[in-house]
Formats: structure tokens, C-alpha cells, sequence
């Protein structure tokens, strides 16, 4: 109960720092849980597509592909669709489709970063706002009986709370939007390092 007390203290600003803790917390837990390696590049599915494919179990494969919804079952249904392809070609169409798929993994991650680097600005508002107020006060009081220093600090740790609540938030905020930028990186290149793989292995052996 301490710690709702003392924010309530800090003003109306602090309410959209609280909202950006907690939209920020929502959208790192939904990546978190949709950046996992299965979700992304499931275990052995580059392995039996390509053992299809060299079999001359075209159709299979893609039936297989159809039952993921993964970044590289998309990669791979474009590249058992389109084998016939030179490589360059097979390529091109995989970037594309590769940009897509990039996109959908780092979804509102960079809302994330926007989220850090706003949560400390709406701190020093509600902080700047807060001694406006304070000295207001301390303009009124000097006219009529003098400042009261107590009254004077005490309005002053106060305005600060806000500052304090937002560079709380935006901290853990940015090291997990850093965190997730580079994990997203890492994907990205373990996927391309897979499909390729895939590509030259199912183009060079067996029918299509």
C-alpha cells in the first residue's frame, strides 16, 4: 500500500507512465513467448521437408509446410513451390517473402522503444509541472506569512516522484527492447542460414 500511496503523490502524469509499464510488459511477454526458437525454426522440419523434396514428395512437403505457421514454413513453402527456379531467381523471391516474415517477428517491439524513451519525458513533465506548483505556493505564502521550508521540501520530493516512476519504467523497458531487437536479429540469420541450406540441398539432389 506504501508505494500506491507515495505514486499517487506524484500527479495526473503518473498514470500514462503507469499505462506505459504496463502496455510495454504486455507486448514483451507476447514476443517472448512468440520469439521461442520452436515457433520460429521448429526442430527437424528443414530435415524432413528436404528429405520429401529428394524423394520426389513435392506435394507432401508442402502438405506438411501447411500444418505450421512458422516464419520457415513460409520460407520453405516458397522455395519447394518455386525449385524450378534458378538459384538467383529462388533467391530473390525468398528475400521478399523473407522481409514479411522479419516484420511479423519484430512486430511492437519497436513500440517498445518508443515506449522507453517516452516514459522518463512524461517524468520530467509531471516533475517540472509539479514545481510549477510548488512555487506558485511559495509565492502565495511569501505574501502572506512567509515560506514554510518544510512545506517547501515536501512539495518538491513530490514533484520528483514522477521522475523517478518514469525512469523506472523506461530502464527495464530498454534493456528489453534491446534484448528482443537482438534476438529477432539472431532468428533472422539462423533462418536465412536454414532456408539457403535447404535451397541448395533440394535443388542440387533428387527429382522436384
Amino acid at each position: 500500500m506504501e508505494i500506491f500511496s507515495l505514486l499517487a503523490k506524484g500527479g495526473l502524469l503518473i498514470y500514462p507512465i503507469l499505462a506505459a509499464s504496463l502496455l510495454g510488459s504486455v507486448i514483451v511477454i507476447e514476443r517472448f513467448i512468440a520469439l521461442r526458437r520452436e515457433r520460429i525454426n521448429p526442430n527437424g522440419l528443414k530435415k524432413r521437408i528436404e528429405g520429401l523434396v529428394k524423394k520426389g514428395k513435392k506435394e507432401e512437403a508442402l502438405k506438411v509446410l501447411r500444418g505450421y505457421e512458422t516464419p520457415l514454413s513460409a520460407l520453405l513453402t516458397v522455395a519447394v513451390e518455386n525449385l524450378h527456379l534458378d538459384r538467383r531467381s529462388l533467391v530473390e523471391l525468398l528475400e521478399e517473402k523473407g522481409r514479411t516474415e522479419v516484420h511479423y517477428m519484430g512486430r511492437g517491439i519497436e513500440f517498445v522503444g518508443v515506449l522507453a524513451a517516452v516514459a522518463p519525458l512524461l517524468g520530467l513533465l509531471g516533475t517540472v509541472t509539479g514545481m510549477i506548483s510548488v512555487f506558485q505556493d511559495v509565492t502565495r505564502q511569501a505574501t502572506v506569512r512567509g515560506v514554510n521550508p518544510a512545506n517547501l521540501a515536501s512539495g518538491i520530493w513530490e514533484a520528483l516522484i514522477t521522475t523517478a516512476a518514469g525512469l523506472a519504467v523506461a530502464i527495464p523497458l530498454y534493456i528489453l527492447y534491446r534484448y528482443l531487437a537482438s534476438r529477432v536479429d539472431t532468428l533472422v540469420v539462423e533462418l536465412e542460414e536454414e532456408v539457403l541450406t535447404a535451397v541448395k540441398t533440394m535443388q542440387s539432389s533428387g527429382p522436384e
